[in-house]
């Protein structure tokens, strides 16, 4: 079991703790004698002092007297203080600046070198694969390519995430079935 240290049970003695501490310190005192001693002992010295008080003696005299050197000891140190100079160099400055560092050094390697320059940029089109109303188109840049259904045909077209999309035309007039495959492959 710890004990509570002895400056928190002279204050319990005196009536002089928090409510928190008073609790903590009570419970212990419910199952400890020896502090509950050591709590009986401050009470009695406390006691005792009360009545060596000597009546000569003005404490509240003493009390503006302390009050006014302290006054008077700030004022001075706020005379002579001297400006605090901070260090220029300081651990949490360093860790920002290497931080800042490893960030910049970063994003030069992670960004696209095309990016970087744009005035040497060659415009270099991906080429897109996709379903229109008329058929099935291929762009790369400006340039198209386009399967162009008949007019007026029914067509069912399929677009799979692997770059392939199909088309099915059926001829109304003869029933037959047209099934174009498009790859994309890059």
């Amino acid at each position: 079991m710890k004990h509570p240290d002895e400056s928190g049970l002279a204050l319990l003695a005196g009536g002089e703790t928090g409510r928190i501490h008073r609790f903590f310190l009570e419970r212990h005192l419910r199952n400890c004698e020896n502090c509950q001693d050591k709590v009986a002992q401050f009470h009695d010295l406390r006691s005792q002092l009360a009545e060596v008080e000597s009546p000569e003696v003005s404490w509240n005299f003493l009390a503006a007297e302390m009050r006014a050197n302290i006054r008077l000891g700030l004022e001075a140190g706020a005379c002579v203080r001297t400006t605090h100079v901070s260090k220029s160099w300081t651990p949490r400055l360093a860790v920002a600046f290497t931080g800042l560092l490893v960030l910049v050094g970063a994003s030069f390697f992670l960004t696209d070198a095309k990016l970087q320059h744009p005035g040497n940029v060659v415009e270099a089109a991906t080429p897109v694969l996709q379903p229109t109303g008329s058929g099935i188109e291929l762009r790369k840049g400006r340039d198209s390519f386009t399967f162009l259904g008949r007019q007026g045909v029914r067509t069912d077209q399929t677009v799979s995430a692997q770059g392939v999309i199909q088309a099915r035309y059926i001829n109304g007039e003869t029933g037959s079935v047209t099934i174009n495959n498009v790859y994309l492959q890059q």
